[in-house]
């Protein structure tokens, strides 16, 4: 992590000497912790999972309709990702946007970017939503169906295991016209599925 920050630090202040408040924006991001809050709008095939514990809890057609999701072709999986980012410093922590990359048991599901801007005072925490939408059955190209159907409801929380997951953060910032983005992916890691949501 320090390596990170230093290289950050060094990229903004070649880039804009004059930006006071910009680097020290910039300094700010390079402190923030970056958590995992909570999933919300979790979607698994066209089947709302978000309050859901087990199969049994599903309706008969509804359970039915997700179990027959995995012959398909495709198998949506869809959630919001809402992160903690919390400053500890003296000064507001300015983030422009962001890459990502996600992993669940260490199985690269996606990547992307954000545009959206996060402002974080001193001292405060505030709730980064990050989108994310991909398709199992893309991802995992080659593994069985029942492969597939395992990872999934250990993620969404109707198998035996929670997921490991990994997201990777490389948090972006202006500097008066020019956009910086980190030298390096910082990682948020933490457990979901059953147990955990």
């Amino acid at each position: 992590m320090k390596k990170i920050i230093s290289l950050l630090i060094i990229t903004v202040l070649l880039t804009a000497c004059d930006a006071a408040q910009s680097i020290m924006g910039a300094y700010s991001l390079t402190q923030c912790e970056y958590k995992y809050n909570s999933i919300s709008g979790l979607n698994l095939a066209g089947v709302n999972l978000q309050n859901v514990n087990s199969i049994a809890s599903l309706n008969p057609m509804t359970a039915a309709s997700l179990v027959s999701a995995f012959s398909k072709s495709s198998v949506p999986l869809q959630f919001t990702l809402n992160l903690n980012v919390k400053n500890p410093g003296s000064q507001t922590a300015l983030l422009n946007g962001l890459q990502y990359v996600l992993e669940i048991d260490d199985v690269q599901m996606t990547t992307g970017s954000l545009d959206s801007k996060l402002q974080v005072g001193a001292g405060q925490t505030s709730v980064l939503p990050i989108n994310l939408a991909f398709d199992l059955k893309k991802v995992m190209s080659g593994q069985s169906a029942d492969a597939i159907k395992n990872m999934a409801y250990n993620f969404v929380g109707l198998g035996s295991s929670p997921s490991n997951v990994t997201i990777k953060l490389k948090p972006t910032i202006a500097v008066g016209a020019q956009t910086i983005t980190s030298p390096a992916y910082i990682p948020v890691t933490f457990t979901y599925g059953k147990g955990n949501k």
